[in-house]
């Protein structure tokens, strides 16, 4: 039986071969990058001189050319037309969003406004009634004082009673008015508040829709002042995006690519492994059209190449960060065992887990074997794996075989 550092340095060592894969492939990611921007610049220029071609004078060329051309206008003439409606009613649709926000906000201004004109009169009503009282209120008081003088306290002792059943009643009253007061102005300050915040959100939402109509107003503009331009260019990429030739297979003695050595047959006008030019570009129409059919198959081939090579230094990254994480808790045991006065862990790697963990050696030798590996080709080994090998319940498995024989070891012998 192994030991927990042999544990340990198992999952350290895998995680440095992933390493290893993952520098292959941001190298291999780099150049198909590269190759793929060459061919992208490559693709725009042949379009241009085709594009020049077919606007001078489309009756100089082949009729199943015109033909094609003149179908996928139309096309593009139907698709266009749809997507801009489709913005005209997006467009409406926020501006009458845009309309009822602000018509709630006016509405609600007018409402709040009348509600405060309202309340403002009930206020001023209260306060004359309690002014009133409050006279009242003081001309009891003198009357008491005048009563309440000399030898009066005396004589009109009982009237005083009376009055001052009469004015304790009035200080209720006016109590009360007071308190009404008050409550009637908590109302306004609330019932301002909530409008105030109501019509920040109003305005808010306005102004989003208003700007968000206005920013498809402006599209709409440019694609209705663009729209001839815009739909030949469509139809001309579909037409011509979509060429393929057949291409012979190189063999032996068929001349190198200067770049990647490779050989390629002499009618090819780009190197079938890396897309490097091999012949001077030809302006006129045929050539023209030649070229910008071998370069689509390219452009497929390395968009594919570089898709693959994404997916996978994904994947790379995530088993490494498995193995990371792995590690943290294989090195928590190790240090229980320095702590403690606990045996020395006995605990093998599962052999399920080990035959798994050589995939990850088939994944180095095919990424690294050859740098100048057909990006198509590399593409179908990757998918294969990832497909067939590095899936996500086979990868769950890998890692849940180990953690369960850690835990399963610790319990049986601590």
């Amino acid at each position: 039986m192994g030991r927990l550092k042999d544990f340990y340095g198992y999952l350290e060592e895998r995680r440095a071969l992933l390493s290893e894969v993952e520098q292959h492939l941001c190298k291999l990611q780099e150049k198909y990058e590269s190759y793929f921007s060459e061919i992208t610049k490559v693709r725009d220029s042949e379009f241009k001189q085709l594009r020049e071609i077919i606007l001078t004078d489309r009756g100089k060329l082949p009729n199943d050319f015109n033909q094609a051309l003149d179908k996928n206008l139309q096309k593009q003439e139907r698709q266009f037309d749809g997507k801009l409606e489709d913005l005209k009613r997006e467009r409406d649709k926020l501006q009458t969003e845009a309309e009822e926000k602000r018509r709630a906000s006016s509405k609600d201004e007018k409402a709040v406004r009348r509600k405060n004109v309202e309340l403002d009169r009930e206020e001023e009503e209260l306060k004359a009634r309690n002014q009133n009282l409050l006279t009242q209120i003081a001309e009891f008081n003198r009357r008491i004082r005048e009563m309440g003088k000399g030898f009066g306290f005396f004589t009109n002792l009982f009237k005083m009673r009376a009055l001052q059943k009469e004015r304790k009643l009035l200080d209720e009253q006016q109590a009360d008015l007071a308190a009404r007061i008050d409550r009637l102005r908590q109302r306004w300050q609330e019932r301002d508040a909530r409008h105030h915040e109501k019509e920040t959100q109003y305005r808010s939402d306005w102004v989003k829709l208003s700007t968000e109509a206005a920013a498809l107003q402006t599209k709409i503009e440019y694609l209705e002042s663009s729209r001839t331009r815009i739909v030949q260019r469509s139809a001309m990429e579909q037409v011509l995006f979509d060429l393929q030739p057949n291409l012979a297979e190189p063999k032996q003695g068929d001349p190198p690519c200067p770049r990647c050595k490779m050989p390629n047959p002499k009618t090819h006008h780009f190197c079938h492994i890396c897309a490097m030019r091999l012949s001077e570009d030809r302006p006129d129409f045929s050539g023209s059209i030649r070229e910008i059919a071998e370069v689509n198959i390219h452009h497929a081939r390395f968009s594919e190449g570089m898709q693959a090579c994404q997916e996978i230094i994904g994947l790379v990254r995530g088993l490494k960060t498995g193995l990371e994480a792995f590690e943290k808790s294989v090195d928590d045991v190790m240090d229980s065992e320095r702590r403690y006065p606990l045996p020395k862990l006995q605990i093998n790697v599962p052999n399920k887990s080990m035959n798994y963990g050589k995939h990850f050696d088939g994944l180095k030798q095919v990424v690294a074997a050859d740098l100048g590996l057909h990006p198509k080709v590399f593409a179908k080994k990757i998918q294969t794996m990832t497909s067939e090998v590095f899936t996500e319940n086979r990868i769950k498995d890998y890692f849940e075989t180990m953690g369960e024989e850690l835990s399963r070891q610790a319990e049986k012998q601590w």
